[in-house]
């Protein structure tokens, strides 16, 4: 894409031809199920409409139309933003297993930093609220982490939600 954007559309200008890259690919996501053709055939009707109701996205384009070069190269820009979307669409399940990945490392490394610290007073207090609630004899929490106390309180809350009471 970057290479297009030196070599197509010479005669506009920088922020011409920003405008008119951006416009064509959200155009092109919006009508992606639809040809290269059609994707074009739609643009100048759509640019036509714009300016017989003096609104246009682009006030310099109408007289571009009636040049060659201009809609060749619309095309080529026009099947790039095709191609981009195709390839994003096929690295979507790869780029989620990654998000999957990355979401476990960040829990582990929590996991690790909370493995290295004292439990909070708030931890301790709710664990000693819950023992005293399902009448459960506490165990000793000296020497424990965070990541411990948290497991504890966890199982706890488990075993008493399902119903099922461990001794």
């Amino acid at each position: 894409m970057y290479y297009l954007k030196n070599t197509l559309f010479a005669d506009l200008t920088k922020n011409q031809k920003s405008a008119l890259f951006g416009f064509m690919k959200s155009f092109v996501k919006k009508h992606s199920q639809k040809n290269s053709g059609e994707i074009l055939t739609l643009f100048i009707e759509d640019e036509m409409y714009y300016y017989e109701q003096k609104n246009p996205h682009f006030e310099w384009i109408i007289q571009e139309f009636e040049k060659e070069s201009f809609l060749k190269e619309l095309t080529k820009l026009i099947d790039e933003n095709k191609k981009q979307l195709q390839i994003k669409e096929a690295q979507k399940p790869f780029l989620q297993k990654q998000k999957e990945l990355a979401k476990q490392q960040r829990k582990k490394a929590a996991e690790f930093k909370m493995s290295k610290q004292p439990p909070t007073k708030k931890q301790l207090y709710y664990y000693d609220m819950l023992c005293k609630k399902y009448n459960i004899t506490q165990q000793s929490v000296e020497n424990l982490s965070r990541l411990d106390l948290k497991n504890m309180i966890g199982k706890i809350i488990d075993e008493h939600d399902t119903g099922i009471e461990k001794i």
